[in-house]
C-alpha cells in the first residue's frame, strides 16, 4: 500500500435534502445499485463528480455540480441559495478511487416532489436520520464514514430550519481520514480517534 503512488481525489458534490414531517426532520437518501462502480450497494444522498462544464471555479464548481446532479437524480430543481455548505471530506489516501466531496444541506423547495429519475438507485426513501443509522447498526444498511457522520450531525435538529440556520456562517473543516492495516483488513480512523492519522504517511506519500 506505502509503495503505491496516491490518487488524485476528484471533485464531487452531493445534497442532502430535508424536509418536515410530524414525526420530525426526514432526510432523502438512495440506496446505490450493487453495480455501480463507487459505493455499490450503499446508502448515499444524491451526488456526483463535477464536470468540465460546471466551470472552472471551484467554489461555483461544487454548487453547480450538487444542483445538476441533485435534479438528475431526483428531478428536484434547487438554486444556489438554497445550497447552505455542511461538511467537506476527501477519501483517504490509500484508496484507489478518490473524491473530494462537498456536502450540502437543502430543504425541499414547496411543491416540488423527489422521483428516482436517474435509475442508480435499487431503493429510494425519506427516513429521520436517527432511523437511517439504527438501520445501519442492525446491518440492514451499509454507509461509508461521511454519509453516517452527516447523519448522525442531523439528528439533533427539530426542524429543517434549525438545520439550515445552523448552517449559516459554519466553520467546515476538511476531513481526512487515515487508516490501520492490521495485515488481514484495513481500518478507517476519523479525526479524535486515539490512533489518528495511523498508518497514513500524510501527503508526503
Amino acid at each position: 500500500m506505502g509503495d503505491l503512488p496516491v490518487v488524485p481525489a476528484r471533485p464531487s458534490a452531493t445534497v442532502a435534502l430535508l424536509r418536515d414531517t410530524p414525526a420530525g426532520v426526514e432526510v432523502y437518501v438512495h440506496v446505490r445499485h450493487v453495480g455501480m462502480a463507487f459505493a455499490a450497494g450503499m446508502l448515499a444522498f444524491p451526488g456526483g463528480k463535477v464536470d468540465p462544464a460546471d466551470g472552472a471555479d471551484p467554489d461555483d464548481a461544487f454548487v453547480r455540480a450538487a444542483i445538476r446532479e441533485t435534479h438528475e437524480e431526483t428531478g428536484v430543481e434547487l438554486t444556489p441559495g438554497e445550497l447552505v455548505p455542511w461538511a467537506h471530506w476527501i477519501t483517504p489516501r490509500f484508496e484507489e478511487r478518490r473524491y473530494d466531496t462537498w456536502f450540502y444541506l437543502a430543504a425541499l423547495p414547496s411543491g416540488q416532489a423527489t422521483a428516482d429519475v436517474s435509475g442508480e438507485a435499487s431503493r429510494v426513501e425519506w427516513v429521520r436520520p436517527a432511523d437511517a443509522l439504527a438501520r445501519g447498526d442492525a446491518g440492514e444498511w451499509v454507509m461509508l464514514p461521511p454519509t453516517a457522520v452527516v447523519l448522525a450531525s442531523l439528528t439533533g435538529f427539530a426542524t429543517t430550519a434549525e438545520a439550515l440556520a445552523a448552517g449559516a456562517g459554519r466553520a467546515v473543516e476538511t476531513v481526512v481520514p487515515g487508516w490501520l492495516d492490521d495485515g488481514e483488513r484495513v481500518w478507517a480512523l476519523l479525526p479524535g480517534d486515539p490512533d489518528f492519522p495511523g498508518d497514513d504517511p500524510g501527503d508526503a506519500q
